[in-house]
């Protein structure tokens, strides 16, 4: 790490970090914990690229969605309103079950792709 600096630090989604790691992969070889988190990635992304990207935007426009709370739902993928809940534990925002609902809608519409 040193003479290294962070660029960025926005959260990604695993399909994205995923998508990363594989572009890095064309470009040479791998270290050991690169392709730890490349195999991490495979076992546990559940959407394409495309469509993570999509379901994050379409999650962004839902009120007091940050993209954090994006990412991490699109990460988890929750089936039920209880594991929605689960990522907001620590927050101090309150959802009401129509806006949890509403997560879950667009959540179910890529749930099936």
């Amino acid at each position: 790490m040193i003479g290294k600096k962070i660029v960025n630090s926005d959260p990604i989604s695993l399909t994205e970090a995923k998508e990363l790691i594989e572009q890095r992969k064309k470009e040479g070889e791998l270290s050991y914990e690169q392709n730890l988190t490349l195999e991490y990635t495979k076992k546990f992304s559940k959407l394409s690229s495309d469509d993570a990207r999509a379901l994050i935007n379409e999650l962004l426009q839902v009120k007091n969605i940050a993209r954090r709370h994006a990412v991490e739902i699109v990460d988890l993928f929750p089936k039920n309103l209880d594991e929605l809940r689960l990522i907001f534990a620590k927050e101090h925002l309150t959802f009401v079950d129509e806006d949890l609902q509403s997560i879950l809608g667009v959540l179910d519409k890529y749930r099936n792709k």
